[in-house]
Formats: C-alpha cells, sequence, structure tokens
C-alpha cells in the first residue's frame, strides 16, 4: 500500500514529514511505500487535486495529523473513496485522510484543471471543491468509530483518548503543542 503526503510551499519544515513517516513506522504492521509530493501546480493544499485518478490505491494524510496508535485500518477500506467528516460540518468533507482507489476521481482533476483559477477564487479549499464533485463518499469516522479524532473539536490537550490519528487543522499546530506528555511520546 503507498501512503502519500503533500509538503510544497513553507508552511511546514520538513521534520513534519520524516515525524509522520517515524509514527507511521510504528503504528502499522503491514508494509507500505512512502511518497512524498514535493512539487504541484497548485499552491498549498489544492495540491492534493492532483493525487486523484491514482495508478495504484492510495492514503493521503496530511502533515498536520500525529500517528498515535495502530493504523492498519487504513488498509482495510477497500471501496472507491473514504474521507473524513469535516469536524464541525457534519455535511462536509474533510481532506487530512483520505484513501482514494487506483483510477478514482479522474473527474474531480478534470473539473478542477478545466477552471482551477476561478475555483481557487470561489472555493476556500480542496475539501469544499471535492464536496462539490463527490456525493457518495465513504466517511473515516462512520466505518473506524473513535480511530481519528480532531485535536481541537475532540478537546486532545489532555491525550488522544483512544484515537490512532489525531488531525490539526488550523491553530494550533502540532508544533503549538509539542511540549504535552502524550505529543513528546508520539510526535517525534
Amino acid at each position: 500500500m503507498k501512503i502519500v503526503t503533500l509538503c510544497t510551499g513553507n508552511k511546514y519544515p520538513f521534520t513534519y514529514v520524516e515525524k509522520l513517516y517515524r509514527g507511521l513506522q510504528r503504528n502499522l504492521t503491514k508494509p507500505f511505500e512512502f511518497q512524498i509530493i514535493t512539487e504541484s501546480k497548485y499552491p498549498g493544499w489544492w495540491g492534493k487535486i492532483e493525487i486523484f485518478n491514482p495508478a495504484e490505491r492510495i492514503v493521503f494524510l496530511d502533515l498536520d495529523t500525529v500517528i498515535v496508535g495502530n493504523c492498519d485500518f487504513l488498509f482495510e477500506y477497500q471501496g472507491p473513496f473514504a474521507i473524513l467528516r469535516d469536524f464541525y460540518r457534519p455535511n462536509g468533507y474533510g481532506s487530512a485522510v483520505m484513501s482514494i482507489e487506483a483510477g478514482y476521481g479522474k473527474h474531480v482533476v478534470e473539473s478542477f484543471e478545466a477552471n482551477s483559477k476561478s475555483i481557487m477564487e470561489k472555493f476556500h479549499g480542496d475539501q469544499n471543491w471535492i464536496e462539490q464533485q463527490v456525493s457518495d463518499a465513504v466517511l473515516w469516522q462512520d466505518i473506524y468509530p473513535g480511530k481519528i479524532k480532531s485535536f481541537k473539536a475532540d478537546n486532545l490537550e489532555s491525550g488522544p483518548k483512544g484515537a490512532s490519528i489525531v488531525c490539526f487543522h488550523g491553530i494550533p499546530r502540532p508544533y503549538d503543542v509539542a511540549h504535552l506528555p502524550w505529543m513528546i511520546e508520539h510526535w517525534r
């Protein structure tokens, strides 16, 4: 299985890539290939659009996710497309963790590329565009309840509370809370 992350621009230092990789090594029992996308035609999170229509199944993880427990479940899902339910908008998507089957999402890429400038002006981010293009995604929280949580929305300052993946979206970022005991243990 291939795990993909996006590290373009200067929002996050390369140490985030290294910490994500080491977290996966500690918490996966299945073999995996790790791919880092360092160049994109599109700025910031919009580069995620380029991962759709992959040659093989991929699992995508944002750099600001912290792996805190066994993540084998990421490889168990075999449907066409899984994505997070947005932590604050129950009908929205969060693109920090996705599983995309080989060949899935050609329409997402093609429709974006046909009008990328106006889409990036109109939509807040990639996940809002994905919502417009995919109405029937499987949501991680429905198939693996409690495995992926939000640092902010789930109030995880005291610890991951049984999660395997903790998502940081916005502020604080992982380095802002790197002093917390559970972060010292898992984000290294």
